[in-house]
């Protein structure tokens, strides 16, 4: 809390004592606040009525009323408990569960998938609390990560059923549209009645971002709801290729059309999502983890951030093994592995850390590093992409000063099915020149996919490189989607 915010903030909301604020919204604030009665730390999520007219506030005090009714039968583990209503004069408020965590969009990162594990605990929590919910009557209307409560335990907890209704005709009218674009169902976007199966829809949005690292609708609103509209994702093998297809038809189904055709129920989603994951002979059910196994899955940074604040103490973060192994980075493997480990990544999915731990040591340099890590890219196009972004690695480590280790004669080496050079070397010797045509075409595929900032990149990538193949990687780095990179460079690789 700031020093403004400590002048204006109250001091008493009924018979609630304010200690601080949450955050604010358009429409209120949520304060930190204390029941003097029973002793309990609050949140208290308020809407100021003085913002809205006589009419706006009939209708918004309804639905937040609505909202302290319907949350306040909700006992369960994996939703914000709602304890008490009240108004007064000014603010209509709701006094909640105060939860020490983290939206789950906090501890997104775009482009980068999260852990299968940690993904399956994640939405096991988010289904459980939602098939509860749905089993009462109570529709959520707007799943979505910022949602979405991480705790400290890494449990999920749901958070924010303002715009949750009770399942009836009294109080599910056609014609209102509530919820997140990027997350709502086609019914939602089409103005129609809606139950549980909407929700599973916007959970099956946030399972494809949770393994993919990037959502299956994204754009404008009015892009995003054509897309919902009449437009299947593609599926999540084909944007991350180390998921293999296991997941396919679970989240085909989640996210189809027609409400009809997804999982009747929550509980049917979390099935058919243990099953995929077990199909590959291990133990799916990770909302069974005991409390030791669940702190291990506690959030925290992303492990690309991580890898940063770590680099001061020359360690790889999750180096330990057994209490005691530790890998000591030297100054080139603290400045390269974080954005290597980014790059292996898009290629094999979150073993990525893993591996590039157990490689760590056995490295003297980045050229040594790549042929330790490019025969676990299980295909010949992931193979070039990953040789090519460590030619730009090399690069930048050289223009800083840090170099890549121990510098050896090029040899020639074998990556699967083709023979290729090792990172650093020939890869590229035979690009052609980039010109002003070349550059302004890419230009404009690369404006299509990130937005006007596209063409401030190229300008700024042809100043680095004359080389048409490293000016395109370059030009590649800044698209999160993997489909969208890899079409990318292949429409504009020079044949």
């Amino acid at each position: 809390m700031n020093e403004a915010e400590g002048k204006t903030m109250i001091e008493q909301l009924g018979k609630y004592r304010i200690d601080g604020i949450l955050g604010k919204g358009s429409m209120g604030v949520v304060y930190k606040a204390f029941d003097p009665g029973i002793e309990r730390v609050v949140a208290l999520k308020t809407i100021r009525k003085e913002m809205f007219s006589e009419r706006e506030q009939a209708d918004l005090i309804g639905r937040f009323k609505n909202e302290a009714q319907a949350a306040g039968r909700l006992a369960h583990p994996n939703i914000v408990t709602v304890y008490d209503y009240g108004e007064d004069a000014e603010s209509a408020y709701i006094a909640m569960e105060f939860v020490e965590g983290t939206p789950l969009d906090a501890l997104m990162q775009p482009g980068r998938a999260d852990s299968v594990q940690r993904a399956l605990a994640w939405m096991g929590d988010l289904l459980h609390g939602l098939d509860y919910a749905h089993a009462r009557g109570v529709v959520h209307r707007d799943i979505k990560p910022g949602n979405l409560l991480v705790t400290v335990g890494a449990q999920v907890k749901i958070s924010d059923f303002g715009v949750a209704r009770i399942e009836s005709s009294t109080l599910t009218q056609a014609g209102s549209m509530i919820g997140t674009p990027s997350y709502m169902s086609p019914e939602q976007f089409r103005g129609e009645a809606v139950d549980g199966r909407s929700d599973v829809f916007s959970s099956g949005i946030v399972l494809y971002q949770l393994l993919t690292g990037t959502r299956p609708f994204t754009g404008s609103t009015t892009i995003v709801m054509q897309q919902i509209l009449n437009e299947h994702p593609a599926p999540p093998s084909t944007v991350l290729p180390a998921l293999g297809t296991r997941f396919d038809a679970v989240l085909a189904r989640a996210l189809a059309k027609s409400p009809a055709e997804r999982f009747p129920t929550a509980r049917a989603f979390h099935e058919a999502l243990l099953a995929a994951a077990g199909a590959d002979g291990h133990d799916p059910d990770a909302t069974r983890l005991g409390d030791s196994d669940r702190t291990l899955l506690a959030a925290g940074l992303p492990a690309f951030d991580a890898a940063r604040a770590h680099a001061s103490t020359g360690t790889l973060p999750g180096a330990t093994m057994g209490g005691s192994e530790i890998v000591t980075l030297t100054p080139w493997k603290r400045e390269a592995f974080p954005e290597v480990e980014t790059l292996l990544a898009r290629q094999i999915g979150p073993m990525a850390r893993f591996l590039l731990k157990k490689v760590a040591d056995k490295a003297d340099s980045l050229d040594a590093l790549g042929a330790l890590l490019l025969p676990h890219i299980p295909s010949e196009l992931g193979r070039q992409q990953f040789q090519e972004a460590l030619v730009l690695v090399g690069k930048k480590l050289e223009s800083s000063g840090t170099g890549s280790g121990v510098v050896r004669t090029p040899t020639l080496m074998r990556t699967g099915s083709g023979i290729g050079t090792r990172p650093g070397q020939a890869a590229l010797q035979a690009a052609a020149d980039v010109d002003q045509p070349f550059a302004d075409a890419a230009a404009v595929k690369l404006v299509n996919l990130i937005g006007p900032i596209g063409r401030v990149v190229a300008k700024r990538a042809m100043k680095s490189t004359a080389d048409r193949q490293e000016f395109l990687q370059l030009l590649a780095s800044h698209i999160d989607n993997a489909g969208e990179r890899t079409r990318f460079l292949a429409e504009m690789s020079v044949p």
